[in-house]
């Protein structure tokens, strides 16, 4: 109804200003005096020369007459038309309305090819032409805005005031009919369980409205499978932290009950590999799980060149026990600002990779550059690679290749896919070095230091 009632009151405007505009036009009022001029002068032509003037005294009584009639009593009588009637070449005075020799000095100085004069300290609005009686003119008193505007706004009150209810009741119901499917999608909602994620089937009858459901169901779907990934982060979870409690409560038993120092001292370091590797598993499902609830990490300012170095530097112990070689191609220092734990959680799990499924005595590789706004990070390898039906599922939670040779969660490339998402970039998986192992290439946005 509001908008509605808006739209009347744009309507009123546009109908107001319209008349406004046309009817006070110079052209306008010109063209209905010059109508006026044309048929006086066809009363004169039909006269004898005798009665012309009395004739033209009664045509000008006539049409005052009929203003005022139709003068609305909302709008002031702006005055009658008053007529003066020249000789074509003397200019001398044949007939004049009463009051108009009193400003004859007025009539002589005014411009009548002009469409408004001004004589007694009044505007007129004037049209003359020239016939073979005389030259005649006609005038009209100006109507001030002060007098238009109030009548303008008021004439087409009643008439809006009228359509309004009979546009209102068949849109009210228009509206009522159409909102009703919408109303019984909202109870058929309201009955389903809480815990009711299938697809909806209730139909709806109008096509402007099968988009919603279409939507809901989308994002039902979309909540059935967030569900089930919830359920099986679950059970992957716990099957995974079976194996490092179980070894937890073994070894506790065993230091519990072991009186041989050597026996106690191999037991502990079980121990402690075990809460190690279970303390692993917990930060890398920790970290999974922020980067999948969509919380969004401050940037910092950084050398990504140190980061990498310091890096590799701490993964040199397990890679010289394993005679591995670490390599770094970079500029001398990059600096950019970026979600540094992002960053780091996508270079560590690569790199932890690298050398954990390299081959003993081979190289790994890490690349940094920045190109066309992007920084670019490839981590290569020259092992064993990865077997072809492993390549669709690797960066699912939890999964491990059928030739793993080392130990871990299988969450590392995982919290690599989310954490490169999340930043809004980019990452493939390429032959490694030398045509051997694999290399993964990464390409995130890259935001200058400022």
């Amino acid at each position: 109804m509001l908008a509605l009632l808006l739209a009347f009151a744009l309507l009123w405007l546009v109908l107001v200003g319209r008349d406004y505009v046309q009817g006070m036009a110079l052209d306008t009022r010109r063209e209905s005096l010059l109508e006026a001029t044309d048929m006086l002068a066809l009363v004169l032509a039909q006269e004898a020369p005798g009665a012309m003037m009395p004739a033209l005294a009664t045509s000008e009584r006539l049409i005052n007459a009929s203003r005022r009639r139709n003068v609305s009593s909302q709008l002031e009588y702006p005055g009658d038309l008053l007529i003066l009637l020249r000789e074509p070449r003397s200019g001398k005075w044949l007939y004049a309305s009463a009051g108009m020799r009193a400003h004859a000095a007025d009539l002589l100085k005014a411009d009548l090819a002009q469409v408004r004069v001004r004589i007694g300290g009044r505007a007129f609005w004037v049209a003359e032409r020239v016939y073979p009686q005389g030259r005649l003119a006609v005038f009209e008193p100006e109507v001030g805005d002060a007098a238009v505007l109030p009548y303008l706004t008021r004439q087409y009150v009643a008439p809006l005031a009228i359509a309004f209810p009979l546009i209102l009741l068949p849109l009210w119901f228009a509206v009522a009919r159409g909102l009703r499917p919408l109303r019984r999608l909202a109870d058929y909602l309201n009955r389903r369980s809480a815990d009711d994620f299938t697809p909806l089937t209730m139909r709806l009858p109008y096509r402007e409205l099968r988009p919603i459901v279409l939507a809901l169901d989308q994002l039902l779907k979309r909540s059935r499978d967030s569900i089930a990934r919830e359920r099986a982060i679950v059970q992957d979870a716990a099957h995974e932290m079976r194996t490092p409690l179980a070894v937890i409560s073994t070894q506790a038993h065993v230091l519990a009950g072991e009186d041989d120092a050597a026996a106690r001292r191999q037991s502990l370091a079980a121990l402690e590999q075990a809460v190690a590797r279970h303390s692993h598993l917990v930060q890398q499902l920790l970290r999974l799980a922020a980067l999948e609830g969509g919380e969004e990490e401050r940037r910092q300012s950084v050398d990504l060149v140190e980061v990498a170095r310091n890096a590799l530097i701490g993964l040199s112990p397990q890679a010289e026990a394993k005679g591995m070689a670490l390599e770094l191609d970079s500029p001398d220092g990059l600096p950019a600002s970026l979600a540094l734990v992002a960053f780091l959680s996508i270079l560590d799990n690569l790199l932890a990779n690298a050398v954990a499924y390299g081959r003993p005595g081979g190289r790994v590789r890490v690349r940094l550059a920045a190109a066309s706004g992007q920084v670019e990070l490839a981590v290569a390898d020259d092992g064993p690679g990865i077997a072809a039906e492993d390549k669709p599922h690797l960066f699912e939670r939890f999964y491990r290749g059928k030739m793993a040779s080392a130990p871990g969660s299988g969450l590392g490339l995982a919290i690599v896919w989310q954490a490169v998402r999340a930043q809004g970039g980019r990452i493939r998986m390429e032959e490694g070095l030398e045509g051997r192992g694999v290399a993964f290439h990464v390409s995130l946005p890259l935001s200058p230091v400022d």
